[in-house]
């Protein structure tokens, strides 16, 4: 399925340039920020192309670059990596006048989004977060994440067998982020394979300290108080549903959605049913 691109915009938060892209939904629709997974190549609108139509519908959609992904500058991140996004998500809230927003999030994004809710409660209306692990161990296992056959995921597509190609991030996705190849997503793939073409993102895995400090959150979970929607694929590779769990019990007010045919990406395996699920539940809040 082809999806038409928005314009490419740009806001600049404490010196770093953020990318994002926009679609406008219906006139006075409540704000709805986007973030992505960390893996090579993502950004906000490959992650979620496939929902931005029925949200669209709906809300006043934005899908943002974190610095170091996408369209945004590849600059160092220093402290707590969780916290200094964080700071920049407020930021991007703060230069387009956004007091208050509903955040949908994969992964990476959504272990920012925890850290924002934290400590930002008056500005998060809701939150959804897919696959996220912001924790520095599981539950009742080790993270998949943590294990030395995932230490050199993001290196060895960078840096091995003559670099990024698109062979090598097809590959990456249907092994790690799919539970069935056949939905993956050929748009997806090529926006995946362009972003982690660009400049920058080598030099820096070969800074010491660039990419932060691994935050745990754990002990920030009680202080999430915005009405939560965690999604989880039971067939995710980087970890069993002992985490989600935990964040079910420690939010304020969560609820667990669990999809059985689907893995780390399942928005984009499972988009209609993910969009159904989301949207109900962001629904009930109006």
């Amino acid at each position: 399925m082809t999806h038409e691109l928005p314009p490419s915009r740009h806001l600049r938060v404490d010196g770093v340039n953020l990318h994002y892209r926009e679609l406008a939904g219906p006139p006075g629709a409540p704000a709805l920020l986007f973030t992505h997974g960390g893996g090579p190549g993502s950004g906000a609108w490959s992650n979620f192309q496939r929902n931005a139509e029925a949200f669209s519908a709906r809300y006043h959609c934005y899908f943002l670059d974190l610095p170091q992904f996408g369209g945004s500058d590849r600059v160092p991140v220093a402290g707590p990596v969780f916290t200094w996004h964080a700071n920049k998500l407020r930021g991007f809230l703060d230069g387009l006048g956004i007091d208050r927003v509903h955040l949908v999030n994969q992964s990476f994004g959504g272990c920012v989004a925890i850290r924002f809710a934290a400590e930002h409660p008056e500005r998060v209306a809701s939150l959804v977060v897919i696959a996220s692990q912001p924790v520095a161990r599981g539950v009742m296992q080790p993270l998949p994440l943590f294990s030395k056959h995932a230490a050199g995921l993001i290196g060895d597509y960078y840096l091995a067998d003559g670099g990024p190609s698109l062979e090598k991030m097809r590959a990456l996705i249907c092994r790690y982020e799919l539970h069935d190849d056949d939905r993956l997503d050929e748009q997806a793939l090529q926006l995946r394979y362009a972003d982690s073409c660009r400049p920058g993102f080598v030099e820096l895995l070969q800074t010491p300290g660039a990419f932060g400090e691994w935050e745990d959150l754990t002990s920030l979970f009680s202080r999430v108080r915005a009405p939560s929607l965690i999604f989880w694929g039971l067939h995710d590779w980087f970890g069993g549903i002992d985490v989600p769990m935990l964040m079910l019990n420690q939010f304020a007010d969560a609820r667990l959605y669990v999809m059985g045919n689907a893995a780390h990406h399942l928005q984009s395996e499972c988009p209609d049913e993910f969009n159904a699920a989301a949207l109900a539940f962001l629904e009930e809040l109006s």
